[in-house]
């Protein structure tokens, strides 16, 4: 049920709410998570040199997410700050402003986000030993690497994701939430078994395969489940499910996760729901009231992903699905199915009732920095 609500700001959290911002950065993904008790995560912070902002082109989009995050929070740090992978939009981009220096990196993305609102850890998908799987050599990563560097010998935390575990990333006060928990569910290839904090590889012995065949670095995204009472919640990075035409069949990582998850209330797009995700597999697993695409890119969604997401077939109940951004010419060649999209941009913002019983959609202006709610949609039960 949509109830438009123009103009109206977009209420505060408060204590035992669960909020998760999908934020439009115009460039990346960007995730805050604001727990029952305070505690604050960001997930990812991308920039990307194809993209326009949109709002302030005087500010780094990680300024911008910093802003919106201080806004949106009850305090001025953050618990947690995790790359899911090392990618321009998920860690940010190197750009032309020399003035924004941090110790022998340029602050940009998450490094931007962590100057303005301090990370206690940062979380990353295997740093500072990637073995056969290292991130790109390129510049953003180099400068990503860098800033990993630089929190080290300032005596600043940054860990390596602990694939199987719920308890590497908790609240502040997690006796007075015990339904509360966040699952890491797959990174490096690895998956949660279901079994305790067991995990088995999906890879094959990497130093047999060769060199077009090692999994690329969206394959080794961080995955996971967030839990609060009833309500279920999926997130994995840029997980794929492209096998190359059945010729490399472990490379379908998607669908493995998507099982040890199960079903879900909400569930984010893997890939901005790009041609290589979303599978059949994906939407029947788990099986989710609500997508949400963080796209950003003109292939932001493909069109048989969308036509998943929404369940968009005679005599199939439709499903919510809300973007970030979609842009016009992708507009253009989803047409068939925008109608039945929920919202095609703007911050969206899921928000849990106390307990984890119910959840409400809030979408926001990403025109500005106001905040103000041009849709809510729900309340929807949860389970």
């Amino acid at each position: 049920m949509s109830q438009p609500a123009i103009s109206s700001l977009f209420p505060k959290w408060t204590p035992e709410t669960l909020d998760i911002h999908h934020i439009d950065t115009g460039g990346g993904n960007a995730t805050l998570i604001v727990g029952p008790d305070g505690t604050t995560i960001l997930i990812d912070c991308g920039t990307s040199k194809d993209a326009s902002v949109g709002q302030d082109d005087s500010r780094r989009p990680g300024e911008l997410v910093a802003a919106y995050a201080l806004r949106n929070s009850p305090g001025t740090t953050l618990e947690y700050l995790v790359a899911t992978h090392v990618h321009p939009d998920h860690v940010g981009d190197v750009h032309s402003d020399k003035t924004a220096m941090g110790n022998g990196f340029q602050r940009t993305g998450l490094s931007d986000v962590d100057h303005q609102m301090p990370a206690k850890l940062v979380i990353d998908r295997a740093y500072p030993n990637y073995g056969l799987r290292p991130p790109l050599s390129a510049p953003f990563a180099d400068n990503y690497l860098a800033w990993l560097d630089a929190r080290r010998q300032e005596g600043r935390k940054v860990a390596r994701i602990d694939v199987g575990s719920k308890s590497q990333i908790k609240l502040r006060s997690p006796e007075d939430y015990p339904t509360f928990s966040i699952r890491t569910l797959a990174a490096n290839g690895l998956v949660w078994t279901s079994n305790g904090q067991e995990s088995r590889s999906l890879f094959p012995d990497l130093s047999t395969l060769p060199p077009e065949a090692l999994p690329e670095e969206n394959k080794c995204s961080i995955a996971f489940l967030l839990s609060y009472g009833l309500f279920r919640y999926y997130t994995g990075g840029d997980l794929t499910c492209d096998t190359y035409d059945g010729r490399y069949p472990w490379m379908d990582i998607e669908t493995p996760v998507a099982k040890a998850a199960g079903k879900v209330d909400v569930a984010v797009a893997n890939h901005h729901g790009y041609f290589d995700a979303c599978g059949p597999d994906f939407v029947t697993m788990l099986d989710a009231t609500t997508y949400i695409i963080p796209a950003w890119h003109v292939t932001h969604p493909g069109m048989a992903q969308l036509q998943r997401m929404l369940g968009a077939w005679p005599g199939v109940a439709r499903r919510n699905v809300f973007a970030t951004r979609m842009l016009p010419e992708n507009r253009l060649l989803n047409n068939r199915f925008t109608s039945e999209m929920c919202s095609q941009q703007g911050h969206v913002v899921v928000r849990v009732a106390p307990g984890g019983g119910s959840y409400k959609i809030f979408v926001l202006d990403s025109k500005d920095e106001q905040d103000f709610v041009t849709a809510e949609f729900g309340p929807y039960l949860c389970g």
